[in-house]
């Protein structure tokens, strides 16, 4: 848990309490007592109720550490004074007023202590990586996949709906549990929803939940997943399966942001972020009718495009080596590495199933492999022919890999190299540096 600190007149056994009651522990610290106040808390309650004169905040907000945030405690006829709400202003992340509402309060916390997490988060990467060229995720080598996890890191701390897009098996649950983790939300749930496994009649119940006796069978209430998603992140996986006669209520949860339960007698409301994904093509299936034209809106904020692994064959070889560490120390089977052969092999294969088969073949030959050497026949897949230029190892593969990718954006931007860079997410001295190393021709 992140260092929470309180600052006010005199202790609030309530609070402090029900903060507790809900795993966020806080130092109390009287204003006659801050000679003794620890100024490095990360996140600062300024518990500002019955205070006439807060001159004394200031001070207290000049000394804490630059990267504090700090929520405002107040009651509510002190948001008439011109002080308070120039230090709100001028100061606060956020305020709250008395009477307080616990559970409110504490997810403004946690929103609070996700914000801190990404910040402390950027300024470690930030001060790791001497240039902004190098790799954002060592399993993430390709410039596809650098630009994404760049797209990700800017809008995951917004709350603006995101559509992840990409075949089956590309891992579009893993990118949506990125975007919770590095926002605001990281502390609350992440409810995932499979839309095609929904069996229609129990969409709604299973989306929006029911109460006792709604149905033959409904022997209890039952939180649907948007209620149990509050103050987290909802993730609806395979939206394009979802029935269209159900779609209608979603959108109205999301323009609204309220909802019925099944057999219910009021809206109910959740504080959700949504992420939905899909492999269909949902264009197409506008133009069928089969979903909702408002409804897409709704979910496009931003557009994340997952690229099949056939695309990204520099990332195949540090996607198969990570997860050959990840299962050998799983399944405690000793050290295990990919020969020459059977990295060729990967290399060569089409990668239908995407990152998802991947996984399935490195977990398997973990298992099956002799003397800790994965070969291309514990990988289940054909044996290739070793071209002569293999023998010169993994550099020959990279270096073709490279060219290719160099003569391929060359002739797609018809030799404007400053969008060939661009594109390639490289300077243009790198580009011509490459481009004399691989002897590569205009007219190539």
């Amino acid at each position: 848990m992140k260092r929470v600190s309180i600052i006010g007149q005199s202790y609030d056994d309530f609070l402090c309490e029900q903060l507790k009651r809900r795993e966020i522990f806080a130092e109390y610290c009287a204003v006659d007592e801050l000679e003794r106040f620890n100024f490095s808390c990360h996140l600062l309650l300024l518990d500002l109720r019955c205070f006439e004169q807060i001159v004394w905040a200031e001070s207290v907000i000049r000394k804490l550490h630059k990267h504090t945030l700090v929520l405002v405690l107040i009651d509510r006829q002190q948001l008439k004074c011109d002080s308070v709400q120039q230090l709100i202003g001028q100061h606060a992340w956020d305020y709250h007023t008395a009477p307080f509402e616990i559970d409110r309060l504490a997810r403004l916390m946690g929103h609070a202590i996700g914000v801190i997490r990404i910040r402390q988060q950027c300024m470690k990467e930030g001060g790791s990586n001497t240039s902004n060229s190098g790799p954002v995720n060592p399993v993430m080598r390709s410039a596809a996949m650098q630009m994404l996890s760049k797209n990700i890191n800017r809008a995951a701390p917004t709350d603006i709906p995101i559509l992840v897009r990409g075949e089956s098996g590309t891992g579009k649950e893993l990118i949506a549990r990125k975007i919770h983790t590095q926002s605001s939300r990281a502390d609350g749930p992440f409810v995932a929803v499979n839309c095609g496994s929904l069996i229609s009649g129990v969409v709604q119940s299973e989306l929006f939940g029911h109460e006792k006796g709604a149905f033959t069978g409904a022997v209890g209430s039952h939180k649907g997943k948007i209620s149990q998603a509050d103050g987290g992140t909802l993730f609806l996986d395979e939206i394009g399966d979802l029935p269209l006669e159900q779609q209608v209520n979603l959108l109205r949860f999301l323009q609204e942001g309220t909802f019925d339960t099944v057999g219910g007698t009021c809206a109910q409301s959740s504080d959700v972020r949504v992420v939905a994904a899909t492999h269909i093509d949902l264009e197409l299936a506008i133009e069928r009718g089969e979903f909702r034209l408002d409804l897409f809106y709704r979910l496009n904020g931003i557009t994340i495009e997952l690229p099949p692994l056939r695309e990204r064959k520099e990332d195949i070889i540090p996607l198969a080596s990570y997860f050959c560490e990840k299962y050998t120390h799983e399944y405690n089977v000793g050290k295990c590495q990919l020969s020459k052969d059977a990295c060729y092999a990967l290399l060569k294969h089409e990668w239908v199933g995407n990152v998802r088969e991947l996984i399935n073949r490195i977990r398997r030959a973990v298992l099956l492999c002799e003397n800790g050497l994965i070969k291309t026949q514990d990988l289940e897949l054909k044996e290739v022919i070793v071209q002569p230029c293999f023998a010169q190892g993994l550099k020959t593969i990279k270096d073709e890999v490279e060219k290719n990718a160099l003569v391929t954006a060359i002739q797609k931007h018809n030799g404007k190299m400053d969008i060939v860079a661009s594109d390639l997410q490289i300077s243009r001295a790198t580009l011509y540096r490459l481009i004399d190393k691989h002897e590569i021709c205009a007219a190539e």
